[in-house]
């Protein structure tokens, strides 16, 4: 790129100083009359392609932009849809189905239990809450056990093939044996209404 010198300069101020001697001596010598239609039909002209040429494609592009915004937006809700659409329907699969809920959870429990090597001190009958299209079923159990069969148990309980998970936990130690623990759990199944 060559570079711009002092003289270059000098030079072009000296030329742009006669452009403006030359300006203002037509001026004077026609008058501002003579040039009102020019510079009339130089601004009707500007405003013309302004509004004819520049704004339209402007328009334009501000309602792709929009319409483009408003795409990306569906397209991330529609992904963001699919999604929990998709970990809905993994969870809906994973309901018991069955006619006796009730029984069921009973004898998932117990089966845990058997598995763990723990002996339960008690076992309330199991409620009942409907919530909407889903009915909530839930039982209390007491039992002793060492907080590793605890652990262990809660564990399994909450890997169980169908939806059982354990809603409140209260652990206690007994002070007449040590490494053994009281252990109020309540456990809830979800099943959907009227389904089998």
């Amino acid at each position: 790129m060559a570079s711009v010198t002092k003289a270059d300069l000098e030079r072009w101020a000296r030329n742009a100083a006669g452009e403006m001697t030359v300006l203002r001596d037509t001026m004077r010598d026609r008058g501002y009359k003579f040039f009102m239609r020019p510079l009339g039909l130089a601004g009707c002209a500007m405003m013309a392609s302004y509004y004819y040429v520049y704004l339209p494609p402007i328009s334009r592009a501000g309602k792709v932009l929009t319409e483009l915004e408003a795409a990306e937006a569906t397209s991330q809700y529609s992904e963001d849809y699919q999604n929990l659409q998709a970990r809905l329907q993994g969870l809906y699969t994973k309901l018991p189905r069955t006619q006796d809920p009730q029984g069921w959870i009973l004898s998932e429990v117990r089966k845990t239990l058997r598995e763990e090597g723990i002996v339960p001190l008690s076992i309330s009958p199991a409620t009942d809450q409907p919530k909407g299209e889903y009915r909530f079923i839930s039982i209390q159990v007491r039992c002793q056990a060492s907080y590793p069969q605890v652990a262990s148990w809660i564990s399994r309980l909450e890997r169980n093939t169908s939806i059982l998970f354990v809603q409140d936990l209260i652990l206690r130690k007994v002070t007449e044996q040590i490494g053994t623990n009281t252990v109020d759990v309540t456990i809830t199944t979800v099943v959907p209404k009227g389904a089998v």
